[in-house]
């Protein structure tokens, strides 16, 4: 049984572990060339650029024209999110090149000024690699370009011709793309290890604490297994002597029917706009020793009904159906509540009749 089980979750949970492995090795590949294959900025000609995910060893900027400012609207204090620098294109040696801009994080303002004050004196600068993607400026961040320009005595003939309204986006190089990249990295390593838990069985690791819960041993979980009485088509729902059984995502797991005080039907009308939509049905299970319910969806009301009236004559020590009273003593005085069955009587089935070999039958209709 627990190796047909093991091939079951195995099965089951490779649908979600292949959409994983496809996101993340999507996210690598489509990333990977813009980390490590990117273009050499200094190589493009001023009619290439556009688009372009590049990388830069920056050796020289014309200063900053722009700073790019977030307000708390709490608070009303402002921080500086991105400031603006120009830069040349191609290299010392190009004879055609173009001024653009060059968006950086604040924490590189102060290197970029010295860089800035370094070049008009002529002076030997440090440089830096920086990777980024190549955008268009907006219509308002070109204004003030265009305005810092004619501040420097350029005329609007020589900006025409001089300038290009494009910006490298150095925060997009440094954080997005390596996030994005880390994300797939992360995905992959997420699916690869569900392909080892499931061969290994790992996704019967909760069955088995929840066997050991109720005190059963594998050989009699085996025969309990195996002799349960199916609620669904596909056997994902089944009662047994000893636990009930269900599936979670692509886990199995069991309820030990000895720990079980309380057992009902819950139902849920669904609507939109006011109009009904639907009807969805289920079994509510309250388990000693746990603090969460276990809600077991079913098809319809009469499966529903059916194992309430299983429950509440197989195992005496459950309380099967729904009163608003016994809600109130379940939560308000819990003792009180086991003395009406859960502590009066041996927690052993007493009713034959599971013992179907797993056969499929049909609910019977409520009484």
């Amino acid at each position: 049984m627990f190796e047909e089980l093991r091939k079951k979750t195995f099965r089951k949970s490779l649908i979600a572990t292949v959409i994983v492995l496809i996101i993340g090795i999507a996210l690598i590949g489509w990333k990977i060339a813009d980390l490590f294959f990117l273009t050499d900025f200094k190589t493009l000609a001023p009619d290439e650029i556009g688009g372009q995910f590049v990388k830069l060893d920056l050796t020289e900027n014309l200063g900053g024209y722009l700073e790019a400012y977030e307000k708390n609207t709490k608070t009303g204090s402002t921080r500086t999110t991105d400031v603006y620098y120009m830069i040349l294109t191609g290299d010392e040696n190009s004879t055609d090149y173009r001024i653009m801009t060059l968006v950086v994080p604040p924490r590189y303002e102060k290197k970029m000024d010295q860089m800035a004050e370094d070049y008009y004196n002529d002076n030997p600068t440090e440089s830096f690699l920086l990777r980024g993607k190549i955008k268009e400026l907006s219509s308002e961040d070109e204004r003030y370009f265009r305005s810092a320009l004619i501040q420097m005595d350029f005329t609007t003939e020589e900006i025409d011709a001089f300038t290009l309204p494009y910006y490298i986006d150095f925060t997009y190089g440094t954080l997005s793309l390596n996030i994005f990249f880390g994300c797939g990295i992360l995905l992959v390593i997420y699916g690869v290890g569900r392909i080892i838990k499931g061969t290994k069985g790992g996704y019967l690791k909760k069955f088995r604490q929840d066997m050991a819960e109720g005190g059963f041993s594998e050989p009699a979980v085996e025969s309990d297994y195996a002799s349960a009485k199916f609620y669904d088509k596909k056997g994902n729902l089944r009662a047994g002597r000893l636990m009930t059984y269900y599936t979670s995502g692509a886990e199995i797991r069991g309820i030990p029917n000895n720990k079980i005080s309380w057992c009902y039907q819950n139902t849920v009308t669904h609507r939109t706009n006011g109009v009904k939509t639907g009807t969805t049905y289920n079994v509510v299970f309250f388990v000693e020793g746990r603090k969460k319910e276990i809600t077991l969806p079913v098809d319809n009301e009469a499966v529903a009904q059916e194992i309430l009236q299983r429950y509440g004559a197989m195992f005496p020590w459950v309380v099967a159906g729904y009163t608003d009273e016994l809600k109130k003593l379940f939560n308000k005085n819990h003792s009180e509540f086991l003395q009406l069955r859960y502590n009066t009587c041996e927690h052993v089935a007493v009713e034959p009749g599971l013992e179907n070999n797993g056969s499929m039958e049909r609910p019977s209709e409520p009484v």
